[in-house]
């Protein structure tokens, strides 16, 4: 019996340690009122390009549960927010980073999301200081919806 209890420890602390190596990760897959998940397509697009917002922060080591809070509220005010076509939210497991991703109709439609309340105080009180954040927004074809993780990141390193 004690041979069996070492070997699961021995396998927690593999598979534990392979979990932090690989950079496990959770979130939300690509949602929103403007796009069709089990389709995997945009809903009604008129135009061919749409407007991608990354962005990548570190939160706070005390400011997870602010983090929190804040990502719920600002889900809560996206789904009624006009010219949002979707988003994705992603977050170490067994770390402090973050991403967003959203796509948008219009420059117009994401500026007025970014100066809204839900967004504002979130910025404020989300436990990510400003410095901590890197973002940036570019055109890419509404076709190509949702681009990958790791295209987002190289889009990101990119324009930064």
């Amino acid at each position: 019996m004690a041979i069996y209890l070492r070997i699961l420890k021995l396998m927690g602390v593999v598979l534990g340690s392979t979990l932090l190596v690989n950079g496990c990760h959770i979130g939300y897959s690509f949602q929103g009122p403007g796009y069709d998940s089990d389709k995997g397509a945009v809903i009604n697009q008129t135009e061919s390009q749409v407007l991608l917002a990354i962005t990548h922060g570190v939160i706070e080591d005390q400011g997870s549960s602010d983090f929190s809070k804040s990502l719920q509220r600002v889900r809560e005010n996206l789904s009624t927010t006009e010219g949002l076509i979707g988003y994705s939210v992603r977050k170490e497991v067994f770390g402090n980073e973050v991403w967003t991703m959203s796509a948008w109709s219009s420059k117009e439609a994401l500026e007025k999301f970014l100066e809204g309340k839900a967004h504002r105080s979130a910025v404020a009180n989300g436990g990510i200081p400003p410095a901590n954040v890197k973002s940036t927004y570019t055109w890419i074809s509404a076709e190509s919806l949702p681009i990958s993780w790791d295209d987002a990141q190289l889009l990101l390193e990119k324009y930064q």
